[in-house]
């Protein structure tokens, strides 16, 4: 059972340093709150000091990307995850985190289905938005003004088979945020994710059933796949100077091309495999 942070169950605002907060609250402490919740990728609109809808739901989705109880209170511990150090995504990096963070804040208004041309392609923060997991992370660099990672210039197509051919292999230990996972069999995709954050454990952001999208472990992820191979994957263009799409022959773009035409990915995460032996999950 998840331990909520409700005021009576705290030490005082002295030994804490920091009061509790929630919907309706205002003053210094939730211009702070609405600073540290942009700074992490989370838009609140401005840090004006009043605790309102935009802003819990800001504090609801930053929650749920620490798996911590995703009730828009913010007690002792999500102020410490607030003020944690963190890997800290910068330019496109940021940009492409701060897209997927959208996406988890605003999953109420997005469903999974298998549209080709891509939905939403050229209406950032369309809603309602009707995409499947190939298409969540398409939009995540197209809006954030990246090359696409399908490398096919974003004409509307793209599934897990040309993120697969297109993108770059590299291990675990070198992704960094918005880099991809993709799980796939004998190499035909099933599956990708976002990265939020690195570490032993990534904290990846997933559209894999009608519920997300969703934050969710990488070991918690991966047990929904079993079975799968995993690919960690990268374009080395998000970290260039100037973004730029990656040269190749164009026989190979055209293969691509020819490949993507209406192929789309089904839902695969509807039932995610609880951790096994977790804590509660914790503020």
């Amino acid at each position: 059972m998840s331990i909520q942070e409700i005021p009576g169950s705290e030490p005082s605002r002295e030994m804490k340093g920091d009061p509790i907060l929630q919907e309706g609250s205002r003053g210094p402490a939730v211009v702070e709150l609405q600073q540290l919740l942009t700074k992490a990728g989370f838009s609140v609109g401005s840090a004006d000091g009043v605790f309102g809808a935009k802003t819990k739901a800001a504090v609801v989705a930053f929650q749920r990307s620490h798996q911590l109880v995703a009730d828009g209170i913010v007690g002792a511990r999500t102020w410490a995850e607030l003020r944690a150090p963190v890997v800290v995504a910068s330019g496109l990096r940021a940009k492409i985190v701060s897209e997927a963070n959208w996406g988890i804040t605003n999953a109420a208004g997005i469903h999974y289905q298998q549209v080709r041309p891509i939905d939403g392609l050229n209406a950032r923060h369309q809603l309602p938005l009707n995409i499947d997991c190939s298409g969540f992370v398409t939009l995540c660099y197209k809006w954030a003004g990246a090359p696409d990672p399908n490398g096919l210039d974003y004409n509307g197509q793209g599934y897990t088979g040309t993120l697969l051919s297109y993108l770059t292999p590299v291990s675990s230990s070198q992704i960094k945020p918005g880099d991809l996972v993709l799980w796939h069999r004998g190499g035909a995709g099933e599956h990708v994710s976002l990265v939020l954050e690195p570490g032993s454990d990534p904290l990846l952001v997933s559209h894999g059933a009608e519920s997300g999208p969703y934050t969710v472990r990488f070991s918690a992820s991966n047990r929904s796949h079993a079975g799968a191979s995993v690919a960690w994957l990268i374009l080395p263009s998000v970290d260039a100077a100037r973004a730029r799409p990656m040269p190749e022959a164009p026989q190979s773009r055209q293969a691509r091309e020819k490949q993507a035409t209406g192929r789309t990915d089904p839902a695969t995460e509807e039932v995610l495999m609880p951790e096994p032996g977790s804590s509660p999950v914790r503020h």
